[in-house]
């Protein structure tokens, strides 16, 4: 189950790389053996190497997620294969130059695609113009231009597009705080460092007290900038390693990586008199209620949610406007 997941989880540029590397060794393996056949050691040892290296890159991946790197592996690989054959099997090589440019702006920042492909030009410009007529060389040399332009210009507003996407994706529309789609990708990742390292993390889970009154008495546009209002305080005064999601309707999360229970609690204690101080609605002061539980080892993520929500339900029964720990 856990790996099927895995498997549906896998971001565009992991299948992107897992494609390219697979898709290399596929390639390149029949070339190999063909030139290691016809004793054309050189060659077949180069062709070789790309193609364990493309197939360590695909093992890599799979087996760890790992983007940033390898991308800058795959490419270098790719980039320098492609200038030795070019310089032991000549310039009929040239044209494997293409792809090798276009990959380079989808597998890092554009802008070093640029810079990068600029760089591997000067590789084969002095070749070339020494190896073929004048009107070749040209014909070459724009269409590469022109590609490199038109391949920016597409990767540069896709990487647009994605982070606006993302951010849509991840981002409560109202609060500007993360979303329970954030939540869920960011405790996860904690909760795998909580298990297999010696770390601590607590989680503060907070309501505000009445709010269906505020709703009732007001209206929602009031609500919707009660809510606003609260999530500017918490991200006004957030600490190092926290991170702030919506949890529910007037509910909010604050994930506190390397904090013990006494610093959480100290933390939301903060939080509650800034809003009973700073937060009003038509000049009544409006009060919330908190939770706080600290990370037990080897206990799940469920069961450290449920916790946190006791204590704050243990908190409204009480009488509102405190903070319990769970």
């Amino acid at each position: 189950m856990d790996k099927r997941k895995r498997k549906i989880k896998r971001t565009a540029h992991e299948k992107m790389l897992l494609a390219l590397s697979f898709g290399t060794v596929i390639w390149i393996l029949p070339f190999t053996l063909y030139r290691f056949y016809r004793n054309e050691w050189l060659i077949a040892l180069v062709d070789s190497v790309v193609a364990l290296s493309m197939a360590f890159i695909f093992i890599f991946v799979y087996k760890t997620s790992k983007v940033k790197i390898v991308s800058i592996a795959l490419i270098l690989i790719a980039i320098v294969g492609n200038i030795i054959s070019f310089y032991i099997k000549g310039v009929s090589q040239i044209y494997w130059v293409y792809p090798a440019m276009l990959v380079a702006y989808y597998l890092i920042d554009p802008n070093k695609g640029v810079i990068l492909n600029s760089f591997l030009l000067l590789f084969y410009l002095p070749k070339l113009y020494t190896s073929i007529d004048s009107i070749t060389f040209s014909t070459i040399l724009i269409t590469v231009i022109i590609t490199n332009i038109i391949a920016y210009v597409f990767a540069s507003s896709l990487r647009k597009q994605e982070a606006i996407l993302l951010k849509f994706a991840s981002e409560d529309y109202l609060t500007s705080t993360g979303n329970r789609r954030a939540l869920d990708e960011s405790i996860q990742k904690l909760h795998a460092q909580l298990k297999n390292h010696d770390l601590t993390a607590s989680l503060v889970l907070l309501d505000i007290d009445n709010f269906k009154n505020i709703n009732d008495q007001f209206g929602h546009i009031v609500g919707d900038q009660v809510l606003v209002n609260l999530s500017t305080l918490l991200k006004d005064h957030c600490h190092q390693n926290t991170e702030i999601f919506r949890y529910g309707g007037e509910e909010f999360l604050v994930l506190c990586k390397h904090f013990t229970l006494k610093d959480t609690y100290k933390m939301a204690e903060q939080y509650r008199r800034l809003v009973k101080n700073k937060i009003q609605v038509k000049n009544n002061s409006i009060s919330i209620s908190i939770g706080v539980a600290e990370y037990i080892k080897e206990e799940s993520i469920k069961d450290w949610i449920h916790r946190v929500d006791l204590a704050l339900y243990q908190a409204k029964n009480q009488g509102k406007d405190r903070t319990i720990k769970a």
